[in-house]
Formats: C-alpha cells, structure tokens, sequence
C-alpha cells in the first residue's frame, strides 16, 4: 500500500506482509475493482501502492498485461520482485510518474495523501487519451461495520497514517475537483450480523447503497 508523507515512516516489511493477500484470485475486493474496469489486451497498466505485488500479479495471469507496480515502501517492493520476478516494480512516488497509461489502479491510497486534488492533477498527465483511474477507500459512512467494529471492541480502518475519512459524496467532489468525471460509484459490504457465515458471497453483493464498508469508484 503507497502512502505520502507519513513521518514515523513505519513502512517496512511487516507493514506490507500486514496488507499481503493471501488468495489474490479469489480476494473479495479484487473482484470489485476489477467490475469497475477490466483490461484489455495490450493496455498499459499502473498500480499505486502495488505493496507486495497481488493485484499486478492477477493482472498478468487474467488478462495477458504487463502492469507496473510503484510503492515508497522499499520492502514492499523486494517482496514483490521477489515473489513475481517477471513483473515490473518500482520503489516511486506517484508525484514522479513518468509515462502514459490506459489505467491507473489506486487501491487504498487516495486517504494516505495529505493533498489529494494535487495528486488526481498530477495524474491526468500520466493518462492516455480515455483513460481511466479506478481508486477505493474506506467509507465514513460505513455505519453497520462502524457498529460491528464498536461491538468487538475494534477500530473500522483506523490508521494513523490516513489524512481523510472520505464518504462517497467527499470523495466524488475530490476527484470533481481535481477534473475527472465520476463514472461508476458502488460500496461493499454492508455489514449484516452472520450473514457471511451462512454465505460470503451474498455477504458481498448485498445491496449496500451508500454505506458499504468500503468506495469503489471509476473517474475518466
């Protein structure tokens, strides 16, 4: 996972081995990113925050793409070169970008960066023509888990390095901001007590509405 401007700088390598996905193929919010926008053959492909490589690695074996995957986490980086030698990963902060891309993927980064607008801006530099951002965070909104989390005695997405709690109205009027066009917004899941134990995958298409624990959102 990429972040901006942390200065306890705690990213090494248990922080990434704390994000790796353990089942990239079958991991929940994967599927959801990639309803928003599924590549095509050829396309050019970013990852911000690639952390230890799943989501390129995915990339690859799905859809025959060689992405490139940037994080300032240095020993998320070795891990994912190591663990996917055939990929291309780069230690690289998003405000240095260089190249042109069909697609850039930003899973959980948009809360870490103090300036947002800024780097949505930036990034349209590094967009083809058409192109496409495809971004998820947490949802301030997100009250049936805030309740859950409250219950268990734990902290919904708590991170002391996030600069904002977005809801889907806030983050729609960021990327407005920044000149991008929303074009698909949807949140998952909606915390329903046990119903993932009787079924995970309705426990993820149950209709959330506006208050899913997390925002998937396509911007052009």
């Amino acid at each position: 996972m990429m972040i901006m401007g942390n200065k306890n700088n705690p990213y090494d390598s248990k922080y990434a081995l704390d994000h790796k996905k353990e089942d990239p193929e079958n991991h929940w919010e994967f599927q959801e990113i990639l309803k928003l926008h599924t590549p095509s053959y050829n396309d050019k492909i970013l990852e911000i925050g690639s952390n230890t490589g799943e989501f390129c690695y995915l990339l690859k074996k799905k859809f025959n793409v060689d992405p490139v995957g940037i994080d300032i986490n240095g020993s998320a980086v070795s891990i994912a070169k190591d663990n996917y030698p055939d990929l291309n990963f780069q230690i690289q902060d998003l405000f240095n970008v260089e190249g042109s891309y069909d697609a850039i993927y930003m899973q959980h980064i948009i809360e870490h960066i103090e300036n947002p607008v800024n780097a949505l801006e930036k990034l349209k530099d590094n967009l083809n023509d058409d192109g496409k951002v495809i971004l998820s965070c947490p949802n301030k909104w997100a009250y049936p888990t805030k309740l859950i989390c409250w219950i268990r005695g734990e902290r919904f997405c708590y991170d002391p390095t996030h600069y904002h709690e977005f809801n889907p109205r806030s983050l729609v009027k960021v990327v407005t901001e920044a000149g991008y066009k929303p074009v698909k917004l949807v949140t998952r899941p909606l915390a329903i007590p046990f119903l993932y134990r009787i079924s995970p995958r309705i426990f993820y298409a149950f209709p959330s509405h506006l208050f899913g624990g997390f925002i998937f959102l396509k911007i052009e």
